[in-house]
């Protein structure tokens, strides 16, 4: 039964209006109940409450209608909140209900609304004020506003003037009440308002008056004779000062001294150029004017009465200079456009070209100063020495003076022109002439034949050829188009003109078949027109076959016939033929057939067609084949026929007898004999088949074998008709055998017969005959991240020889939460999110037959972290099976439980910090042994690393497998041991996955319960090929050290903290400190591989880096190895495939121990071995070139040597810890490797096939650091790192460097670079300063693009022969080259750079080895190769290209964007300036910026809407809609979104796929469709239903209530709970309780709401306790001290002044045994007797305290400020007031410990702490609780006290 409101519309709430009539209306309820007739039918009833609402309220019982039964007042009580009942009308038949109907209730709040009753009121009758006259209009005189006791509405009033506001001079803001200045106050005319001010709410209103006084002021100001003043000066006057003028004023304000007028000037030159006389008025000039600078000035003159303090008024004075001519003319131009003038080509003679207009400064209206005439002082003549052009002296208009421009011959003149004054003055300038082009040439092909070949496959669209065209024209009359007009009937071509670049684009319109004649071969005619005039050119197209015929059979289906089964191989079955109508190669096929047709190969066909037989034929496995035929040609690629061969098989006797079904007839123990036996449920006989045909088939001879013994037991009579019968002899038992194997002879009919035997199988069936006894399981659960589902975990043991007996299990005693089980099979299952821990469990076993056991059960769950997980190890255990690793033997402990244990013992931890998580068969070895895949985790604190576990183990080896009695053949799981990759397969690498879903390993009375391991290995070179994908594909942010991870088009890239350089954020430096070491993970190089890292050091001996085993090798273990390490200074190399030791070492002279950082590459193909130093970069080349013959002699022998590892074996296979810097000796008195000395120095940049390493997180080091102190020192200030967050430092020995992060530059990488936009034709070419080396090239630029190809970066020799040339070629980053042996190319492929996004490249070249990078490297986006022989290029310094490739550019134009380009290591300026580094030679078609405009041209139909993805768009549908194509239409449009607000659980986003599909992206943790599924833990609240969470909060509820009600019991009943020796400890569990007074405190600053004013209030607390209970109260002996939980620790206080209560005596501490306790917290050694116990609890001596304080007239009123002032903020080196007692902790405990702690020390402590010092200087003396009980009526005699005047610190802590 539901109840709810069923009037009220949703949102809404019952109301009813104050005054409503008693029996009004006010809302319905109504309840829903699904039983029919009396039990449907519903009562309400209002329940009585204590508020008493409900008497006000009457309901109709049937209808549930709620009427009024008073008049309601809202000002007296706004709301009512009454409880209706409704219940069925007839008993219930719920259980507990007790013979009462089903009921339910409901809340129903119903709100008085307000009616408009109360008249507003003012709260005086009259108000008055006085305001000046002088003030402005607008100003607010007061604001007078009225109360209105009602409410919304009803309350709101306006304001109004009603009398007395003449000339409406004041007026009133009518919604606020504020009155203001409407029109300007004279007194002289009103001194005094009566204003009437009405308030009315629209009802009611009321009013008040309001009398404004005018204060008089003087308004008078002083005025001149002129309101404007004129006066004229001649320019350049020298006889200074002059008078210019004099004014006069006089001040209108009666009885005004007029002599004490004052004249000032302001405005333009006022105080410099003109002065006035203070007292006269005159106005003098002081400077020299120049009229061509102001030719007039105006400033005003100020009077001021009152002697400059009054009044001022004010006039205009316009001063005029006038002219002399003192300036020649010029011509101005203030843009480079100025005198610039355009006439056409050819254009007739007298044609206006441009106007050149002088300027003279000199006023054009004094005479002729400025009166202007031009002519021509520098014309330009053609050949026959005649001027070009003429002028018009007057306007300075130039005209043509013959018809002889021509653009082509020159496109620009200069004539310079003079202007003359009428005074003589004169001055020149130039006029450009530019000659603009007309339509007079026509546009040529630049060849005459063209001639193309394309493949017939072509695609239409597809580019056939690009013809170009000159025209001598230029601009619009050089646009030229192209098209095709002639040999092209079918129209077969196109033609696409580029104008821009005066290009064509040939392009296919049609397909091509090159098998019709007329279309192999193509001659076109091409034209090539203007606006006026045309060319034309020829095009030869030659069409290459392609292979684009399939062979087809003649005919396509072939009827063989039938064979018998048994043809020999070789029989013809028949012959097929077939064409192709393709030339060439694509003409040529072979046969063969398809195997999906012959899935047993039992037919050929050779290469005529003849299809035979090639294996036995079997009519019983195929009695009919449809071959299917198949003629596949060998073009490119291969094209195939089919045409289909029916066979038919006919039989032959090849076949015996078989038992008809496959029986198992069951005989029952103990039965009596003899008796039939039946073979199933449906047949008592044994019936034989044979499937062969009917004439080799039946009758059958069926008889028994006597073979073997349990044949004996049994008889079989044969029937003779296919069937026969079988008799049991004896009676049989179970336990002693369970089956007997019986041998059936049968024979058919067939010529000749054919016989078969078969073994038919009798089961004795079982009888609980045996008693079951009691058993023990083990069960292990291992939860990952707390996230087990309910799962079975295995049968619970109940050992029984009856195997056959039903069982029945249930739990002894109370079933448990966590656990249920299987009542029939004993099956114990987990339910989800059981915590870990132990659980014993017992299981009563029950079978009708024998008495009832009882087994136990023993679950373990262990909380398996995700940590442990990603730091397993795992172990190849040989010739052992999971059922034998988990088999506990008689008094023995299983091969899993000592696996365990002797883990714990070789890793040094406890047993229980070892996780045996999973186990599983693994890979067959070489011997077909069974292997067993363990996994496994420990941890101290944090989880040991994988190469930690697996050095230990492997150390251990031999300890290991003599305790295990098995072998261990890997440490480590490696599936690549038994993968064969082969030496082309790049690389392998195994591959570990964890599912999530629990695996059960159930064996005997042990089963694991975990995750399942799977190991697969996977060829190729993962290190080289792996892919960035975005962040979330990541289990675990795959930037580490703290770094951010940022998706992008290439996937995921990484933000990193400074000093974390690697890509990934890898830590890529370490510090070896010698004689120690550092674990890594093991190096895996691929097939061809490049191992290199960086070193410093001064130190001639020690060892880089080894990898190989840690133990010595065992017969059949592993023994390869590579060690890399120092001897006397030089690099030396060792590497050890498994078949012998290769050592490499440079020549002594290759010395590396001059505290500089040098590099070592270990370069291998498998056998081949090289040792690279610094890129043998010091290594002389020289490359002679000539006389038809280059030569290179280079001399490497110092920096490089190589040779070939000896025997068979080509790879290194390591799979335990890298050991970098040293090795663990692990056998200190047995050596199990050369000696290797400790490398002291840095490390950097451990690279191995493009992967780096993070060098800060080793699993294990000795004396060794992350990091490079050595150098880090240079990289690191007091302000920061030394390049800035945004800047790498490269550090050296002493000094360092900043290599500044992409997109940024300055001297500590601070100033961010702009972007910049290249369009076609956009090119910066530059002349390099200072010769950079021929043998490196490193190059580095940010681009954004869409565009497929373009040209990047190029450089080239001086005669261009070579050149490198850095672009995109389809989408990829290509680099082409030619350092003198001819053109050569690299490409990364592995991802694109033409997605739109911001993307980082890089160009890097030691000699000839070029390597190719996107963003930072690594995995996919990196390409190395070795490009050539030849290994240098001399750059010609002004070769750079940006944006354009010169003559070596097959790509188009960069079109995109560019920011930080930078060439060896130096930035390339893109803004055109020039720098130290690069000159910029030209500069065209780069803009600022990085635009786009995709969505200008508003490309998206409404209602979509457009998103710019730069330069590029997408048309979205608004939010609640998904966007769909229209089936009719074929056009987009928007439809609804499945996706709700709800639709997606936990913070899940729905995604809409469709109208009607969706998909959830849950939030981390949880999975699902809609995310309802996660962490156990976390959901199981969210899972229940609301009436269950209500049920749970009750129970809730009156669990806290018994709760509270026994901690009240039992601190009646336990008064000394927290008091042991007289000294209150506070327990751990209750550690808040020690600073119960900032608790307090932080109530009373954040309050109780509105109603909760003095709850909790701090200041009965506040006070000090100088005169508390721990001095005064007998029953309070010593301070509250805190005793952490289980603590045997106890404190007690000196003995003080002693006080006498009652008859007992209780020592009372002064403030030295407070100070003496507290410091022996800290001492537990000092402790004082104690002879006294006091009866009084917590509660009580916290009250008492309270009390004292409030009736204290002599304490301090530590009011809000103070506390502010005590602890207000600041910067303290002291948190809060909780230090004190630290602070104390210290001081001597004796009787002048307060005399020895100087309070001016917390002046020290900060701002917070001046007020406490403040508070503390001052003794107090307080009432104490004892005293002021002696005053009340009921005192206590005889009491005397004395106690401290300074109280402890730690007491006021404490409390």
């Amino acid at each position: 039964m539901t109840t709810c409101l069923s009037s009220c519309p949703p949102r809404m709430r019952p109301t009813v209006p104050e005054g409503a009539e008693i029996g009004t209306s006010v809302v319905q309820v109504s309840a829903s109940d699904l039983d029919s007739g009396l039990h449907g039918q519903v009562n309400y009833v209002i329940l009585k409450d204590q508020s008493g609402d409900s008497q006000y309220f009457s309901i109709n019982s049937y209808t549930g209608v709620i009427h009024t039964r008073a008049t309601f007042d809202r000002e007296q009580k706004g709301s009512y909140l009454i409880e209706v009942q409704s219940q069925d009308g007839s008993e219930s038949a719920r259980p507990g209900q007790h013979g009462q109907p089903n009921t339910d209730t409901a809340y129903v709040r119903i709100f008085v609304t307000d009616v408009n009753d109360n008249a507003p009121s003012f709260s005086q009758s009259v108000y008055e004020i006085s305001v000046e006259e002088d003030k402005e209009v607008g100003f607010i005189v007061m604001t007078v506003t009225a109360n209105d006791e009602d409410e919304g509405a009803n309350a709101k009033l306006r304001y109004q003037l009603t009398a007395g506001n003449t000339m409406g001079t004041f007026d009133m803001e009518p919604e606020v009440g504020t009155l203001y200045i409407a029109q300007k106050l004279d007194y002289e005319r009103v001194q005094r308002y009566e204003l009437r001010l009405v308030a009315s709410d629209g009802k009611w209103e009321n009013q008040t008056t309001v009398v404004v006084n005018v204060i008089n002021q003087n308004d008078e100001v002083p005025v001149f004779d002129h309101t404007e003043y004129y006066a004229s000066v001649t320019e350049e006057l020298t006889d200074l000062p002059i008078l210019a003028l004099q004014v006069s004023a006089t001040d209108p304000d009666q009885e005004a001294d007029q002599s004490a007028l004052r004249y000032s000037l302001h405005g333009q030159g006022a105080g410099s150029e003109f002065t006035i006389e203070e007292l006269t008025g005159r106005i003098y000039v002081q400077k020299h004017l120049d009229r061509e600078e102001r030719s007039a000035w105006r400033f005003l003159v100020l009077a001021t009465d009152e002697n400059g303090a009054g009044l001022t008024g004010f006039a205009d004075v316009l001063l005029e200079v006038r002219d002399i001519n003192d300036n020649a003319p010029a011509f101005l131009c203030s843009s480079d456009s100025c005198f610039v003038g355009s006439v056409p080509e050819n254009s007739p003679a007298d044609t206006s070209i441009m106007e050149m207009r002088a300027t003279d400064l000199d006023d054009p209206k004094a005479g002729k100063n400025a009166v202007l005439t031009y002519r021509i002082v520098q014309n330009v003549r053609n050949e026959i020495n005649l001027n070009l052009f003429s002028i018009n002296p007057s306007t300075g208009t130039i005209y043509t003076v013959l018809r002889s421009l021509d653009r082509e011959v020159e496109d620009r003149y200069l004539v310079v022109v003079e202007a003359v004054d009428g005074g003589g003055l004169s001055g020149t300038g130039t006029a450009t002439i530019l000659v603009s082009d007309v339509n007079d040439h026509a546009p040529a092909f630049t060849q005459q034949l063209y001639v193309a070949s394309i493949p017939e496959e072509l695609e239409v669209n597809s580019e056939v050829l690009v013809v170009a065209a000159t025209d001598g024209d230029e601009g619009e009359n050089a646009a030229v188009t192209f098209s095709i007009v002639g040999g092209d009937e079918e129209r077969k071509f196109f033609v696409e003109t580029d104008k821009a670049n005066r290009r064509g684009v040939l392009r296919l319109q049609k397909k091509i078949d090159f098998e019709k004649p007329h279309e192999r071969t193509f001659n076109l005619t091409l034209k090539v027109e203007d606006a006026d005039f045309f060319s034309v050119a020829h095009c030869v197209i030659q069409v290459e076959d392609s292979n684009d015929h399939a062979p087809v059979f003649f005919p396509q289906f072939y009827d063989a016939g039938a064979m018998f089964e048994d043809v020999p191989a070789g029989t013809i079955v028949a012959q097929v033929t077939a064409m192709d109508l393709d030339s060439g190669q694509n003409g040529k096929f072979s046969y063969g057939i398809a195997p999906e047709s012959d899935p047993y190969q039992q037919f050929v066909v050779d290469k005529s067609g003849w299809v035979v037989v090639a294996d036995t034929l079997d009519r019983e496995k195929v009695s009919q084949h449809r071959l299917m035929i198949l003629a596949t040609d060998m073009g490119s690629p291969a094209l195939t026929g089919t045409a289909i061969v029916m066979v038919t098989v006919q039989d032959v006797n090849d076949n015996g007898p078989e038992f008809e079904a496959p029986y198992r007839p069951v005989i029952w123990e103990n039965s009596a004999t003899p008796q039939n036996v039946r073979m199933n449920d449906t047949s008592l006989l044994l019936h034989a088949i044979d499937r062969d045909s009917s004439p080799n088939g039946g009758p059958f001879s069926i008889r028994l074998l006597m073979l073997t013994e349990d044949a004996t037991n049994f008889n079989l009579t044969d029937l003779r008709n296919g069937s026969a019968l079988l008799t049991a002899l004896r009676t049989f038992d179970r336990e002693q055998q369970k089956q007997y194997l019986l041998p059936i002879l049968m024979i058919d009919s067939g010529s000749p017969p054919m016989s078969s035997t078969s073994t038919l199988t009798v089961v004795i069936g079982d009888r609980n005959d045996h008693p079951h006894v009691p058993g023990h399981t083990e069960f292990i659960v291992y939860s990952y991240e707390g996230s087990l589902p309910t799962t079975v975990l295995g049968q619970v043991q109940s050992p029984d020889l009856d195997d056959w007996s039903e069982k029945v299990y249930q739990f002894e005693g109370k079933p448990p939460r966590s656990f249920s089980l299987n009542r029939n099979t004993g099956q114990l299952s987990i339910r989800e999110g059981t915590p870990p821990g132990a659980y014993s469990l017992q299981v009563r076993v029950s079978d009708k037959a024998w008495p009832d056991v009882t087994s136990t059960a023993e679950v373990t769950v262990l909380d398996l972290k995700d940590d442990a997980v990603r730091n397993a190890g795992s172990l190849k255990l040989s010739n052992l099976t999971v059922e034998e690793f988990f088999r506990v033997g008689l008094g023995q402990e299983s091969c899993y439980t000592r696996l365990r244990r002797l883990l714990a013992e070789v890793l040094q931890t406890e047993t229980e910090c070892v996780y045996v998580f999973s186990v599983a068969n693994g890979s067959s070895n070489h011997d077909n042994l069974q292997q067993l895949n363990v996994w496994f985790a420990a941890h101290g604190s944090p989880y040991y690393k994988t190469e930690k576990l697996h050095g230990y183990v492997a150390t251990h080896k031999v300890k290991l497998e003599s305790a295990l009695g098995v072998g261990i053949s890997q440490v480590g799981v490696d599936e690549c041991a038994y993968t064969d990759c082969g030496p082309t397969g790049g690389g392998c690498s195994s591959r570990v996955t964890f599912s999530e879903t629990p695996r059960v390993l159930s064996y005997g009375n042990t089963s694991l319960v975990s995750i399942s391991a799977t190991a697969t290995a996977q060829c190729g070179c993962q290190a080289r090929e792996s892919l960035h994908l975005a962040c979330a594909s990541y289990p675990h942010n795959p930037c580490l050290n703290g770094g951010t991870c940022i998706d992008s088009e290439l996937g995921y890239r990484c933000k990193c903290p400074p000093m974390f350089d690697g890509p990934e954020c890898q830590q890529t430096k370490h510090s070896f400190h010698g004689h120690g070491y550092a674990w890594f993970p093991p190096i895996r190089p691929c097939f061809q591989s490049r191992i290199t890292l960086e070193f410093i050091t001064e130190a001639p001996n020690g060892l880089l880096l080894y990898n190989g085993p840690l133990a010595a090798p065992q017969p059949g273990d592993p023994e390869d190895f590579i060690a890399l390490e120092l001897k006397n200074g030089v690099p030396s190399l060792s590497v050890n495939h498994g078949s012998g030791t290769l050592t490499l070492q440079l020549p002594p002279r290759a010395t590396v121990t001059d505290r500089r950082w040098h590099r070592l590459d270990i370069v291998s193909d498998g056998k081949m071995v090289q040792l690279i130093l610094d890129h043998c970069s010091g290594a002389a080349v020289n490359e002679v070139e000539g006389l038809g013959v280059e030569m290179l002699e280079m001399d490497q022998s110092a920096c490089k040597t190589s040779a070939e590892t000896p025997g068979s074996q080509r790879f290194l296979n390591v799979n335990q810890p890298l050991q970098v810097g040293g090795v663990k000796e692990t056998h200190p008195h047995r050596r199990t490797h050369p000696h290797y000395k400790g490398f002291v120095g840095c490390l950097r940049n451990l690279v191995v096939d493009s992967q780096v390493y993070d060098l800060g997180n080793p699993a294990e080091s000795v004396n060794s650091t992350p990091g490079c102190t050595l150098t880090d020192g240079v990289c690191l200030t007091a302000g920061g790192p030394s390049c800035g967050v945004h800047g790498k430092c490269l550090g050296e020995w002493g000094s360092f460097s900043c290599d500044c992060h992409p997109g940024y530059s300055g001297h500590k990488c601070e100033k961010a670079l702009p972007d910049w936009s290249f369009e076609p034709d956009s090119v910066l070419r530059y002349q390099l300063r200072g010769g950079g080396s021929p043998r490196w090239t490193h190059a580095q630029l940010m681009l954004r693009t869409r565009a497929t190809s373009g040209s990047l970066l190029s450089m080239t020799s001086r005669d261009a022969n070579e050149y490198i040339v850095l672009e995109i070629a389809d989408g990829h980053l290509s680099v082409r080259a030619n350092l003198g042996d001819g053109a050569h190319s690299l490409r990364l492929i592995g991802q694109r750079v033409d997605a739109g996004q911001w993307v980082l490249v890089s160009l890097l070249r030691h000699d000839n080895l070029f390597t190719l990078r996107l963003e930072r490297g690594g995995g996919s986006r990196e390409v190395t190769a070795v490009l050539g022989q030849r290994r240098e290029i001399v750059v010609h310094p002004s070769s750079v290209l940006l944006g354009n490739a010169g003559a070596h550019g097959t790509r188009a134009d960069f079109q995109g964007c560019m920011r930080d380009v930078r060439l060896n290591g130096h930035t390339l300026p893109l803004d055109g300036q020039s720098t130290e580094f690069s000159t910029v030679l030209e500069r065209r078609g780069v803009t600022a910026g990085c635009h786009s405009d995709a969505c200008s041209a508003k490309p998206c139909p409404s209602p979509l809407y457009c998103v710019d993805l730069w330069r590029t768009h997408e048309c979205k549908c608004p939010s609640g809609q998904v966007l769909v194509l229209d089936d009719s239409s074929g056009l987009q449009r928007c439809a609804p979104s499945p996706c709700r607000a709800a639709t997606c659980r936990n913070g899940g986003t729905c995604v809409a796929q469709s109208p009607k599909s969706y998909q959830c992206r849950c939030a981390e943790g949880f999975r699902g469709q809609w995310c309802e599924v996660g962490r156990a833990k976390a959901l199981r609240l969210a899972a229940l239903s609301p009436s269950s969470i209500l049920a749970i909060s009750m129970c809730l509820l009156v669990f806290f209530a018994i709760l509270v009600a026994v901690t009240v019991w039992n601190q009646k009943g336990s008064r000394n709970k927290f008091r042991k020796h007289g000294v209150y400890h506070i327990p751990a569990e209750h550690e808040s309780w020690e600073d119960i007074r900032e608790n307090i405190l932080n109530y009373n600053e954040e309050g109780g709401g509105e109603q909760d004013q003095n709850a909790y209030d701090i200041t009965e607390l506040k006070r000090p306790l100088c005169s508390s209970l721990s001095q005064s109260s007998s029953c309070t002996t010593a301070p509250l001290i805190k005793s952490s939980q289980g603590s045997q620790e106890e404190v007690h206080p000196s003995q003080g002044s002693v006080v006498s209560s009652g008859g007992g005596l209780c020592p009372q501490p002064s403030y030295a045994s407070h100070v003496a306790a507290a410091a022996s917290v800290g001492h537990p050694h000092h402790h004082h007797p104690h002879h006294h116990h006091c009866p009084m609890d917590f509660k009580s001596y916290v009250a008492r305290i309270i009390w004292e304080a409030d009736n204290d007239s002599l304490a301090l009123p530590l009011d809000t400020y103070r506390v502010y002032c005590i602890e207000g903020e600041g910067a303290s080196s002291v948190g809060s007031l909780s230090s004190l007692g630290s602070a104390l902790a210290d001081t001597t405990a004796g009787a002048d410990a307060s005399a020895e702690f100087s309070y001016e020390s917390l002046r020290h402590w900060g701002p917070k702490f001046e007020g406490l010092s403040e508070l503390y200087r001052r003794p107090e003396l307080a009432l104490p609780y004892r005293e002021a009980s002696v005053r009340s009526p009921t005192p206590t005699q005889g009491l005397r006290q004395t106690h401290s005047l300074q109280p402890p610190p730690q007491q006021q802590h404490q409390l």
